[in-house]
């Protein structure tokens, strides 16, 4: 099947796979096995083709599945070099500094990857990536942020290695599913489980540490070539980024029909393009409302019963069921942790 056909919309580059698909090779497998049930053949790899979340999901899950290693996604993200990102790769390495490298990697990052949004902040001392689910992908997920977490260190490493020693702590909303001192190794970092955000934590001093390869002129060529990709993708491409740019311009959770409306859609062409996407609109405003949920917490003195009439709940109830589902304690217990 080729990987761009109406039933499969294409989002993710194949490069990534490819060298995903080589590493498990490199185990013993065999390529039927790896794309099974993906309706992707080995050809469809010869080339940057894009594929849909639901193809990649499918071999990262037979991936897993054959080889039984929990900690695959890290090891897939430590095996791509800086060039392996394309035009966001060169772009990064061209940069003056780690800080606007950083920025040029997360601002693009879309180009490469839909199934995560990345966002940078500055949060006391520390300048923080974090990395929030965008498809439906619960047991998978944890692939993904691994992989993309892992994958930036390697590039930020890469970056400073002539001027600095990087040092991170790295932060995962998911329990452990191997050793704590293997994903330490691995990460070559201190490692926290069961947070609320999935993180990247280094000093704000590294931002100003030089990039040795900063070139203003291939860094200008590199960023054109990625505002061309934003602008594809911003033709009706990343619908969930978009509801996400409009939850936060409107600071509510409106229905379906009101934010079909607001990006001159309907609610039967939303649902049909987000069910491509492997999500759904409620998916997207939960998870939308469990980072306000979790902000609000952590940032005000507002009584849980407003913190669920801010994130649309009738009933305050229903916001610690959801809150409950979302973090495995209460919203009350959740303040009284922290």
């Amino acid at each position: 099947m080729n990987p761009t056909s109406s039933h499969h919309k294409a989002f993710l580059t194949t490069d990534y796979l490819t060298q995903l698909i080589s590493l498990v090779k490199e185990q013993g497998f065999g390529i039927e096995d790896i794309l099974d049930q993906s309706q992707l053949r080995e050809d469809d790899f010869q080339y940057n083709n894009r594929i849909s979340p639901m193809q990649y999901q499918q071999i990262v899950e037979n991936s897993l599945r054959l080889t039984q290693d929990p900690l695959l996604g890290i090891k897939h993200g430590q095996g791509l070099s800086i060039s392996s990102h394309g035009f966001v790769g060169f772009a990064a390495m061209a940069a003056d500094d780690l800080g606007q490298a950083l920025s040029l990697a997360i601002r693009y990052a879309r180009t490469r990857t839909l199934l995560a949004d990345i966002r940078f902040h500055k949060e006391d001392d520390s300048a923080v990536i974090q990395v929030t689910r965008l498809a439906s992908m619960p047991d998978t997920f944890p692939f993904v942020v691994e992989n993309i977490i892992s994958s930036f260190v390697v590039v930020a490493r890469f970056l400073v290695s002539q001027q600095e020693e990087l040092s991170v702590i790295i932060k995962l909303a998911h329990s452990p599913q191997a050793d704590l001192a293997e994903y330490e190794r691995l990460f070559g970092a201190p490692v926290l489980f069961n947070q609320p955000y999935n993180q990247i934590c280094l000093p704000e001093f590294m931002l100003e540490v030089p990039v040795s390869t900063a070139n203003v002129i291939s860094r200008g060529l590199a960023e054109t070539e990625c505002e061309k990709l934003l602008a594809e993708l911003d033709h009706g491409h990343d619908l969930v980024t978009k509801i996400r740019h409009e939850l936060e311009k409107m600071q509510a959770f409106p229905t379906l029909p009101v934010m079909a409306n607001a990006l001159n859609s309907s609610p039967r062409t939303m649902n049909r393009q987000l069910a491509q996407l492997n999500t759904s609109y409620q998916h997207t405003l939960d998870e939308a409302r469990r980072e306000k949920a979790i902000e609000l917490l952590d940032n005000t003195n507002f009584s849980i019963e407003e913190i669920s009439i801010n994130l649309g709940y009738n009933d305050p109830s229903n916001f610690g069921r959801a809150f409950r589902r979302w973090l495995g304690q209460s919203p009350r217990a959740y303040r009284q942790s922290k």
